[in-house]
């Protein structure tokens, strides 16, 4: 039986400095969005801004991916974790003194982005280091319960902040939030990887290997190609929740709020799941889950009722955090501790750039053709290149039962 991996001391220490810091980048996220609409009254540059938070993801990636293997993966944490300080806190001073306008916001979000590319892979191999084996799918699980617990408290403080304080407060605020985790990564002990010793060889040839081990695993490699399809789509259009909570539904910050919690306890409800076991998880299920998806993202654009729109994303957080920590489970359980990093930075590459590269699309193209039309094309787009990958994954295990057959 699976021991929970909240008695594990190590392990509740990292979540309570993780939780902490992740409520402060909920806070981060809402009042981005929001500053970006304020700025630029532009579903264009609210694109934009997205795609500079998740592109460095996957420019840099790979690298930092073979980083995470290569390097102490606790000195790392720190390292980028006290630079997030730092930027938070200067993007707060500059929105303070009115210095900010959407290029030096989309300057700093970059800056951020390249940040939060970096610790991905490092905070994806932290946890496996910090409890024993017979833990490692209870921490993930729980891990991903505490960040969709921030991801529905977090934009309701920042609805909040920003109201009362403005969102200067909240960059800050988020700045500060960053100092709860590198406490934690001080404190905490890091479980020694298995010992392989290898020469290390050239970065390049590192990445290679990387990508080379995730092609030639058949269950990784799907788990992968069904979550680009559910980030490109799916996630890629509710970047533009700040332009529905406005223009669309005309609810202003409280809306944006509203909208993002509803989606936070969605994905609540899917950790709280997650957490029971996953004995019933496979690539087929979170196939048939983006599917569904792709059809309430294309529903949520027809329509134009709030408390409609409020219900929607809020299933949607239910099914895409299913498919996003339900593969980051049965990939953890996978893959090999050497190649960790690497593979947990190809699993950054395709969820966080899936939706930089969806959102920039949506918003450029809902600039020019209007942002629910947009979102209902997006949405039946990606139910049906689910749909085909069911289909093809039916026809090739058909094929191979037959060949074995014969």
């Amino acid at each position: 039986m699976t021991k929970s991996a909240i008695t594990n001391r190590n392990y509740l220490i990292y979540l309570t400095g993780n939780t902490i810091s992740l409520h402060g980048l909920w806070i981060y996220r809402v009042a981005l969005g929001w500053y970006a609409w304020q700025l630029s009254g532009s579903e264009f540059w609210v694109g934009v801004v997205a795609f500079s938070q998740f592109a460095p993801a996957v420019v840099f990636g790979p690298i930092f991916g073979v980083l995470a293997d290569r390097f102490d993966r606790r000195a790392a944490s720190l390292f980028i974790n006290s630079l997030s300080v730092l930027n938070m806190l200067l993007l707060g001073l500059l929105a303070l003194l009115g210095h900010v306008d959407i290029l030096v916001l989309t300057m700093l979000s970059l800056m951020q982005g390249t940040l939060d590319g970096a610790h991905m892979p490092v905070r994806m191999s932290v946890v496996p280091n910090l409890v024993a084996k017979g833990q490692l799918e209870s921490a993930i699980a729980i891990t991903s319960i505490s960040f969709n617990v921030s991801r529905f408290v977090g934009p309701a403080i920042a609805g909040f902040v920003i109201t009362a304080y403005g969102v200067a407060s909240a960059f800050m605020v988020n700045g500060i939030s960053y100092i709860a985790l590198i406490l934690a990564m001080i404190i905490v002990k890091l479980n020694p990887s298995p010992e392989k010793k290898q020469r290390r060889r050239h970065v390049w040839h590192e990445m290679r290997e990387g990508v080379s081990y995730v092609l030639g695993h058949a269950r990784i490699r799907a788990l992968l190609v069904v979550v680009a399809v559910a980030s490109v789509f799916g996630r890629g259009a509710l970047e533009m929740m700040p332009v529905f909570a406005d223009a669309v539904f005309g609810r202003g910050s409280a809306g944006l709020a509203t909208l993002t919690s509803s989606i936070g306890a969605g994905a609540v409800v899917a950790g709280l799941i997650l957490s029971r076991g996953v004995s019933w998880l496979n690539v087929a299920v979170i196939r048939g889950a983006v599917a569904l998806a792709g059809l309430l993202i294309a529903i949520l654009g027809a329509l134009g009722d709030f408390w409609t729109g409020v219900a929607i994303v809020a299933v949607l957080g239910v099914i895409l955090s299913m498919c996003g920590v339900g593969s980051q489970i049965l990939i953890q359980t996978l893959v090999e501790d050497e190649v960790r990093g690497r593979v947990s930075s190809l699993w950054g590459v395709i969820a966080f750039g899936g939706t930089a590269l969806g959102s920039l699309v949506v918003g450029g193209a809902a600039s020019i053709w209007g942002l629910q039309d947009v979102v209902v094309v997006a949405g039946l787009a990606c139910s049906f290149v689910a749909l085909l990958s069911i289909y093809h994954s039916n026809n090739g295990e058909g094929k191979t039962q037959r060949a074995d057959s014969e």
